[in-house]
């Protein structure tokens, strides 16, 4: 799985090496301000599988940020130092299945935009298990992952080409393991460690052989509990 990652950031097919910060990732920032659930400006932020390292980089930008950001695939924090470094930012390679070295409570935002649905169902318990500990108490987390309902491609998938957990498919071009959530599945992961503040779903599209499919997604907001 790595290797295919690795090969993506180098000659990408779904990734993109676009500069701007995605705009469901703006929307999360924006509804922060308006109902100043948590101040933005000189926050400490994790940025759990940073990919290219655009978003770390317009929060140090934005907002003096101070951002911890981390991805499995050396050739995507390659990428991030020469194109987004900054003093404010360190870049690193980590696995998010591995316990994290940072300190607990750390962290005012945690951000996993389309990162973590390919662990395991026990990899992510450890990783939320992580999350929770170095997330402040109120701290806020900001996921994007995939969702089943209405995803007639992923249910295919699923019924033709199933991972080892429920929900699982292998992805026929990075042969990784992706789960999809349904909206009790997510709450009943999560709601463990969080609480869901906010979650709504949303429709995009993502290429196979040349052939876009629409995809369904979750954006959800999350507070950690006590």
């Amino acid at each position: 799985m790595q290797h295919s990652w690795e090969r993506e950031y180098t000659n990408p097919t779904f990734i993109s090496k676009d500069g701007k910060p995605q705009e469901d990732f703006l929307k999360f920032l924006k509804w922060v301000k308006k109902n100043r659930v948590r101040e933005l400006e000189g926050s400490s932020i994790l940025d759990a599988g940073c990919g290219t390292g655009r978003n770390a980089f317009y929060l140090v930008e934005k907002y003096d940020a101070k951002v911890e950001a981390f991805d499995f695939a050396k050739s995507a924090i390659s990428f991030a130092k020469e194109n987004f470094s900054h003093p404010h930012i360190c870049f690193s390679v980590h696995n998010m299945k591995d316990t994290l070295s940072y300190s607990d409570e750390s962290f005012d935002f945690v951000f996993d935009i389309m990162a973590s649905f390919s662990l395991s169902d026990g990899d992510r318990e450890i990783y939320l298990q992580e999350l929770h500990r170095v997330l402040k108490l109120d701290g806020l987390m900001y996921v994007r992952t995939l969702a089943k309902e209405g995803d007639k491609n992923a249910q295919f998938l699923i019924k033709n080409n199933p991972g080892d957990d429920p929900d699982t498919y292998i992805h026929p071009t990075l042969l990784s393991q992706e789960k999809v959530f349904s909206g009790p599945s997510f709450k009943e992961v999560y709601e463990k460690y969080f609480e869901v503040v906010f979650m709504e779903r949303k429709s995009g599209y993502q290429k196979f052989d040349g052939q876009p499919y629409k995809r369904n997604y979750w954006n959800v907001y999350l507070r950690k509990n006590v």
